[in-house]
């Protein structure tokens, strides 16, 4: 089983055709989905065939049930708590850019985890703004420290520019080193805010992976390979696309795949991600 830790918040993206102008009304386009790559991360890999538990907080409302119950109708074993106010990701489009507001609310809370939530674990998902702030970075390092101790691989996701700024990408980069996941996965963009070069290797990973727009690096201590990616014809929505990738790299690697195979794996779940609307391979964003 496949055991992830993070968000669970709504995801709101309103798309302004005609851009947004001081004291008018605009018209706009808005899609709800379940955001928070852990949970994601958690209901792809169920879609697909496999078993996921997810570890996490969303608030007491009714926003908060509605996304524990779509995460439990794919198959996921979602041990939620459940306090204070959901949280909210918010994205702006418009003009050909995408602004993201992020309200975590309550996923960034959680100050504990059930004990026996490695019980079955033999693989293990933490983005990296897990880490960055307690509590919830105390429950996932607590985790993580057990994980480690039996020998459960790990594999991390990078930070995006405002989180390296206040966390720093030195310091992510160290705790990388320690931590000795079995991959990190980044966007070509947030590889790039560590300050390494484009094929440029974090040091205490197995393997380095870096998804681009066209091509996926993959660097790992046999070297350096680069996978094209595989598009859906029409892409629908790439809300959740990396998150498809991660859950199809993680389920090929739990299948004894090399890194190589396993980024191939991920682009093909990453297109039926982007051939559909929301952070899903089946059904609606929201399991209506």
């Amino acid at each position: 089983m496949l055991l992830t830790i993070g968000d669970l918040v709504e995801e709101l993206t309103v798309e302004l055709a005609d851009g947004m102008r001081r004291g008018r009304v605009a018209e706009a386009r808005t899609i709800r989905v379940r955001g928070g790559s852990a949970a994601n991360v958690a209901a792809i890999t169920c879609e697909r065939g496999g078993a996921a538990r997810f570890v996490g907080q969303a608030g007491a409302d009714a926003m908060g049930a509605s996304l524990v119950a779509d995460l439990r109708r794919r198959g996921v074993d979602a041990r939620v708590s459940t306090h204070g106010v959901t949280g909210v990701v918010i994205n702006l489009l418009q003009a050909g850019y995408r602004t993201t507001l992020v309200d975590r609310g309550a996923s960034a809370n959680l100050n504990s985890a059930d004990d026996d939530v490695l019980h079955g674990v033999v693989q293990l998902f933490v983005p990296a703004r897990s880490l960055l702030a307690d509590p919830l970075a105390t429950v996932v390092e607590g985790i993580v420290a057990t994980a480690q101790q039996r020998r459960v691989p790990m594999t991390l996701t990078g930070l995006s520019a405002d989180e390296v700024a206040y966390f720093g990408a030195a310091a992510f980069l160290d705790l990388v080193a320690t931590l000795r996941p079995d991959a990190v996965i980044f966007t070509a963009r947030d590889h790039a805010r560590l300050e390494l070069g484009p094929d440029e290797p974090v040091e205490g990973s197995g393997s380095t992976v870096v998804l681009g727009s066209e091509r996926t690096a993959v660097i790992t201590a046999d070297g350096l390979q680069h996978r094209r990616s595989s598009p859906p014809t029409t892409v629908m929505d790439r809300t959740g696309a990396t998150d498809g990738f991660v859950a199809g790299y993680l389920m090929s690697r739990r299948a004894g795949a090399t890194h190589v195979a396993a980024v191939d794996a991920a682009h093909r779940v990453m297109s039926l991600v982007m051939a559909r609307p929301g952070p899903t391979t089946v059904g609606d964003p929201l399991g209506a």
